[in-house]
C-alpha cells in the first residue's frame, strides 16, 4: 500500500531498486524507454498485436484450461478441446475474442518484456531449488518467472476485470505451444525465457512445453515442478550453444493442474507480441514499478476499480 500511495503522488521508486535491464555494450544500444516509446499502439483502451513497424511488448500467460465433457459421446472430442482452449485464454490473463497467429519464440532488441524490462515487481525474483540444480547449470542464474505473469495479468485484466485487454478480433502474433488431453489426468504448462548477455545484439529466446502425467500424487508436485522448471532451464542453455550466445539470466516458470475424469483439460503457454494501448502507456515506464504502474493506471481500466478510501 505505501508503494500505491508514493505512485498516486508522483513518486516513483529508483530503478536501482528495479530488476537489472541487461543493457547491451555492443555499439547498438538497448534502451527499454525507447522500444516503449515505440512500441505505442493506435487504440486508447485496448492493446493490439503487433503489425511489424515500430518496437513491441511481450507479456506471457501460462495457464491449465478445463472444460466439462459434453459433445465426446457423440462421436467428437473436438468440441470439448476448443472449449479447454477456449477456457485457457480466459483462465488468468484475458486474452480472449483474438485470432492467435502461433511465431517462434524469440524478442529481439526492438522488443521488451512486460513485467521484466517494464512494470516489474518491486521484489526481487524468487530462485529455484539449488539442490535439485543439474550440473550444467552450476553458476547460472535461474528465477521463478511468476511475476512476470501477474505482470501480464494486470496489464490485460482478467474476464470479469478487463484493463487493457487485446482487442478483441485483432490478430495478434504469439510465440505459442498448447496440448489438450482428457481426464483424469495431471496437466502441466512450462516456459523457459532465456536472457542474453548483450540485448543490442542478441534476442531473448523462448522455450515453451506443455505435458501430462497420468499418476501423480498432489504431494509430489512441488517437486515435480521444479524438476520441469530446471528442464525447461537446460534447454535454454543448449539453444544457446547452438548460436553461440551467452544467456547471463534466465526465467522459468510452470503451471501444473489437474484434469478430473469428465472434463477435457487443455495446457497453455502464449507470449503475445503487441503494442501497448496508450492509455497504459507513461513516460516513465522503463523506471515505474509494477506496483506504481498500476497505482497510477487503474483508473484508466477498462473495468474500472472504486478508489480505495
Amino acid at each position: 500500500m505505501e508503494l500505491v500511495q508514493l505512485a498516486e503522488r508522483g513518486i516513483f521508486v529508483p530503478k536501482v531498486y528495479l530488476w537489472p535491464l541487461g543493457l547491451g555494450q555492443g555499439e547498438r544500444r538497448f534502451s527499454p524507454g525507447e522500444v516503449a516509446r515505440a512500441s505505442i499502439g493506435p487504440d486508447e483502451q485496448f492493446c493490439v498485436g503487433y503489425n511489424g513497424t515500430g518496437g513491441y511488448f511481450l507479456g506471457l500467460v501460462l495457464t491449465v484450461g478445463k472444460a466439462e465433457e459434453k459433445f465426446y459421446p457423440q462421436g467428437s472430442s473436438l468440441l470439448d478441446s476448443i472449449l479447454a482452449f477456449d477456457q485457457a485464454e480466459v483462465e488468468d490473463a484475458y486474452i480472449g475474442q483474438i485470432n492467435m497467429i502461433t511465431v517462434s519464440s524469440f524478442c529481439g532488441p526492438q522488443g521488451v518484456i512486460w513485467g521484466y524490462d517494464v512494470a516489474r515487481d518491486i521484489l526481487p525474483p524468487a530462485t529455484l531449488a539449488p539442490e535439485m540444480m543439474p550440473p550444467e547449470l552450476e553458476g547460472e542464474k535461474v528465477f521463478w518467472g511468476g511475476r512476470i505473469r501477474e505482470a501480464t495479468r494486470l496489464l490485460f485484466g482478467t474476464a470479469k476485470r478487463r484493463h487493457f485487454p487485446l482487442l478483441p478480433g485483432s490478430h495478434v502474433n504469439c510465440a505459442c505451444k498448447y496440448k489438450t488431453a482428457r481426464g483424469p489426468v495431471w496437466m502441466y504448462a512450462a516456459v523457459g525465457i532465456g536472457i542474453p548477455e548483450d540485448r543490442a545484439r542478441e534476442a531473448c529466446l523462448l522455450m515453451e512445453d506443455v505435458g501430462s502425467f497420468q499418476e501423480v500424487e498432489p504431494s509430489e508436485t512441488p517437486e515435480l515442478k521444479t524438476r520441469i522448471a530446471w528442464d525447461m532451464a537446460r534447454s535454454v542453455i543448449r539453444i544457446g550453444k547452438n548460436h553461440d550466445i551467452r544467456y547471463t539470466t534466465i526465467v522459468v516458470d510452470v503451471e501444473m493442474a489437474h484434469v478430473e475424469e469428465g472434463e477435457v483439460g487443455c495446457a497453455l503457454v502464449a507470449a503475445p507480441y503487441f503494442h501497448l494501448a496508450r492509455k497504459a502507456y507513461h513516460p516513465e515506464l522503463p523506471w515505474m514499478s509494477l506496483q506504481e504502474w498500476y497505482a497510477v493506471k487503474r483508473e484508466h481500466f477498462l473495468d474500472r476499480y472504486e478508489r480505495e478510501l
